[in-house]
């Protein structure tokens, strides 16, 4: 009687729980089992059932004792001959652990892209895109692919970890992997001096990801890489603004972020390159125009740009001596300093610059 109450009970907890635990779970005696009700899940003829489960058997036990090439051909077996099956998403996730064991990441990479494409539904869908992660970060961090023949080592694969990461973040957009794909990528692309490559991906990451743990970083790094495009003050300055506007942003959405001093030397750095521009600018109309009034302009826009830059104290002279030259010229001209407009093509009026 006693044994007849542990069968109903142990039949009980296999109703209630056999929908929410259909799946394939493997036993160290006994081999692949499948936990659930045979009849609620799809798993080709159920008379091919055993002959699957042998195949699935015998492969990891050949992955348990390093024969990998014999493994990888049993489990392709199965998926290739019943992609019906239940064991098909599994036998794919175990090609590709064999295929990582074995340093050959484009095919355990691609083994498991066939997982989230074909099969959605597979109950290690996030371990799938976790080991996709581990793969890409391999060769991020330089690992070599597997030897050729046994003897020549791979090639890195800094551009394939890159193209890994976008697949991931294509595939599986909103797992907690793709921002971090994206960082990843962002940081290559930098590396292998893509930097325009590296602003895309960096824009995407915090327009998609905003909440992301890593949306400060990529602020900062995106401030940082258009910072490298600034080529110095004698020319274009819309990198130098785009960085300044990065840099700003940075320090007012995450004023508690570790890299704050960062932040903010990055934008004292920014903001006197800015400066130093509207001061070339300056001495181009002072010097060489001799257009007192667009000098002044300059000037002014440099004091305002980093008030408390060299540039600015520099330009404070500039602008004292442009005084002087226009109270030097009131007083020959006769008329009221603080109502001169100075330009140098003024009708009926002598030009300041010859006093």
């Amino acid at each position: 009687m006693r044994k007849l109450s542990w069968i109903l009970l142990i039949g009980f907890l296999a109703l209630i729980q056999g929908p929410l635990r259909a799946k394939l779970e493997w036993y160290p005696v006994g081999g692949w089992q499948f936990i659930g009700d045979r009849s609620k899940a799809f798993i080709g003829d159920p008379e091919e059932f055993e002959e699957i489960r042998d195949l699935m058997n015998v492969a990891r036990d050949a992955h348990e004792r390093g024969k990998h090439k014999k493994s990888i051909k049993m489990y392709r077996r199965v998926w290739d001959r019943y992609p019906g099956s239940i064991f098909a998403p599994e036998a794919l996730y175990q090609t590709a652990r064999v295929e990582y064991d074995r340093n050959s990441f484009r095919r355990g990479f691609n083994a498991l892209t066939t997982i989230i494409l074909g099969y959605p539904d597979y109950d290690k869908y996030n371990t799938v895109v976790r080991l996709q992660f581990s793969i890409a970060t391999d060769l991020y961090d330089g690992k070599r692919a597997r030897y050729f023949w046994g003897l020549l080592p791979g090639f890195k694969g800094y551009d394939r970890a890159v193209i890994m990461y976008e697949t991931m973040v294509s595939n599986a957009p909103y797992s907690d992997y793709a921002p971090m794909a994206l960082m990843k990528a962002a940081e290559l692309h930098i590396n292998l001096n893509n930097d325009i490559y590296a602003l895309d991906t960096l824009d995407r990451l915090i327009n998609n990801y905003p909440d992301s743990m890593l949306a400060g970083d990529a602020y900062i790094l995106l401030a940082q890489t258009f910072s490298k495009l600034v080529d110095g003050p004698e020319y274009d300055q819309g990198a130098t603004r785009e960085a300044i506007s990065y840099f700003e942003d940075f320090l007012i959405l995450f004023p508690e972020h570790p890299n704050v001093k960062m932040g903010e030397d990055g934008l004292a750095k920014m903001k006197s390159v800015e400066a130093q521009s509207q001061m070339v600018k300056g001495d181009f109309y002072y010097y060489k125009w001799k257009d007192l009034r667009a000098a002044r302009v300059f000037y002014n826009e440099a004091i305002t740009t980093a008030p408390k830059s060299p540039e600015a104290e520099k330009a404070k002279e500039m602008l004292a001596r442009i005084d002087e030259r226009l109270k030097v010229f009131a007083e020959k001209a006769g008329v009221d300093p603080d109502t001169l407009i100075p330009k140098s093509d003024d009708e009926g009026v002598v030009d300041p610059t010859k006093f």
